[in-house]
């Protein structure tokens, strides 16, 4: 019983603190989380918010919306109200209220400008005016800014100034009775960071490369295709606050594209703008290129130049990298295709270099806007199995290697090498498939034969491409001479 009046007891305390909250709603402000890193200039914006509160406030109550560091008032003014004839609205210089329909009315606006540098924060004041209480449940609206109610005497304005805004930040509300003491707090939100770029892989990267022809991606019904595309969307919204202007992108595309230069195409489509891209817009023109010596990446550059008044544009770039091998004569030496590269995960990143409106400077190799996002790859349809050390004929050695096919069907092998002069043999058919779930021994006379070396003395690295799956075939090379044997370590792939 005790314990059931003490859960009542929570019950009651927890409601009454809960009845004392202002309700502060806004259409948040969505401010680039880019540019508020980069130290764009704070965005002026006219900032209009709801109030419902939730208690009485007796008239001479004093209502105050504090601000946070973020926010700068940028010296507005206030002063005395001026209560609009039969409109439910009134102004105090930079200020303005709806009432709606209630019969409460504000007066003597107070602006608080102080000095951010020091760590102090802007506020304004309010009276609830005499004789009118602000009764529990009652509304209104504050503009701050640009309200266009009317032309205050004076050396006050029409509410043609606007707060500045340099980052997240809140409306905190706090109310006092003529007394002194707290009638209610609230707490609502004026601006939020978000991304002002997006990025996703529309099409992806998924060509099976044929384990015969190694210049051909085969389609699922074994029929060969010269091309393989790789298409993605990159957007850039320029309306929000602190937004990034003129951004020079690039886009980067990891993995092991090594001979791609090789390629007979590998051509960039026209960049379709699937929203409203302003007059002056361009984007650069760079083909796609092969940006390290490895061939490891391929690097799309994106400038999204701005020309004059063409700021605040939502723009999305859709585009397709179009990676096409067939027989050219453009292709080093040969009219033959060019070898397709086993990719493994390509990843791509996107990267800011510069902006024209940044003040903070780009760290050196750009500032990080997407990293490690999946655009697939290119595979082999065989299992690429690496021997990359076997002495071949060398004085009081054998070397052999056993293949373990534990599958129950035939496996063909394909086998290509190079010796230690920079000598390549092959592609050939090694001679024989591998019985189902049968260890078949590789003899170093059989390698002798096979790549004709007539007994000379090498060393070889051996590549065998297998007709199975992963781990349906295992490969065991072993050297041994009058020291003993030695197993010799390869590497697997699919």
């Amino acid at each position: 019983m005790k314990l059931f009046k003490k859960a009542l007891l929570a019950t009651a305390i927890m409601g009454t603190m809960g009845a004392q909250a202002a309700t502060i709603s806004s259409e948040a402000l969505n401010l680039s989380k880019e540019g508020a890193a980069l130290g764009v200039a704070p965005t002026e914006q006219t900032v209009v918010f709801d109030v419902v509160v939730d208690k009485d406030h007796p008239s001479a109550s004093v209502i105050t919306i504090n601000f946070d560091k973020n926010v700068d008032v940028n010296g507005l003014i206030g002063g005395d109200v001026t209560q609009t004839v039969g409109g439910g609205t009134a102004y105090a210089g930079d200020v303005a209220f709806n009432y709606g329909t209630g019969s409460f009315t504000f007066d003597d606006v107070k602006v608080f400008d102080r000095d951010q540098t020091k760590g102090e924060t802007d506020a304004i004041s309010f009276k609830v005016n005499l004789g009118n209480p602000l009764t529990a449940n009652s509304a209104f609206r504050v503009t701050l800014g640009q309200h266009d109610l009317g032309v205050e005497p004076d050396n006050s304005d029409d509410g043609a100034d606007k707060v500045l805004i340099a980052g997240v930040s809140n409306i905190n509300y706090i109310s006092h009775k003529p007394d002194d003491s707290v009638i209610e707090t609230g707490v609502g939100e004026l601006a939020k960071e978000v991304s002002q770029f997006s990025f996703k892989i529309d099409e992806k990267l998924d060509g099976v490369i044929s384990r015969t022809d190694q210049s051909d991606w085969s389609e699922t019904n074994f029929t060969s295709i010269e091309s393989d595309e790789l298409e993605y969307t990159l957007t850039n919204d320029e309306t929000m606050g602190l937004a990034l202007l003129g951004a020079d992108l690039k886009v980067v595309f990891s993995g092991n594209f090594d001979g791609v230069e090789d390629f007979s195409g590998v051509s960039r489509s026209a960049i379709d703008f699937v929203s409203d891209a302003a007059p002056g817009r361009t984007l650069g023109a760079l083909s796609p290129l092969v940006t390290n010596d490895a061939g490891k990446t391929i690097a799309v550059d994106m400038r999204y130049a701005t020309a004059a008044g063409a700021e605040g544009t939502k723009l999305a770039a859709d585009e397709q990298l179009v990676f096409t091998n067939e027989d050219d004569a453009t292709t080093p030496d040969t009219d033959e295709a060019a070898e397709i590269p086993v990719t493994g995960d390509v990843k791509a990143t996107v990267t800011l270099y510069n902006a024209d409106n940044n003040l903070k400077a780009i760290p050196t190799g750009g500032y990080p806007l997407y990293n490690d996002v999946d655009a697939g790859k290119w595979t082999i349809d065989a299992t690429i199995v690496n021997v990359p050390y076997m002495p071949i004929n060398a004085p009081s050695t054998n070397s052999f290697i056993h293949f373990a096919n534990e599958i129950d069907r035939e496996v063909d092998v394909i086998v290509t090498a190079i010796d230690n002069n920079g000598v390549e043999y092959g592609p050939m058919d090694l001679g024989f498939n591998l019985r189902p779930d049968t260890v078949e021994k590789l003899s170093m006379k059989y390698m002798d034969e096979l790549f004709g070396l007539g007994g000379q003395s090498t060393k070889l690295s051996l590549t065998f491409n297998l007709d199975a799956f992963k781990n349906d075939v295992g490969v065991y090379a072993v050297s041994q001479n009058d020291q003993g044997r030695t197993e010799v370590s390869s590497s697997q792939q699919k």
